[in-house]
């Protein structure tokens, strides 16, 4: 795997901060630092995430308001089947 390496400015607290939670971890600080921004740059924003949801809803055509009478339509509908297997 090709490497870059990055040099940052941290305020002392951060810093210490990290190093703690690296050390009760037992990794050196900028293994630890490095795992946190992989995860971080892998993750999807919730932006991304709702993307496909958003898109779904305006072809749909429907209204705000008809969505959520169709939502409070469902959660009831739900709860009377929760009460029905009670």
């Amino acid at each position: 795997m090709e490497t870059t390496t990055l040099t940052i400015q941290l305020p002392k607290d951060v810093s210490l901060a990290l190093e703690r939670k690296a050390m009760t971890r037992g990794k050196p600080v900028e293994e630890y630092v490095e795992g946190l921004l992989e995860v971080q740059a892998s993750r999807a924003s919730l932006d991304e995430i709702l993307a496909p949801i958003r898109d779904g809803f305006e072809k749909s055509g429907m209204s705000e308001a008809e969505l959520t009478e169709l939502i409070d339509r469902e959660i009831k509908a739900v709860r009377v089947e929760r009460r029905q297997r009670s």
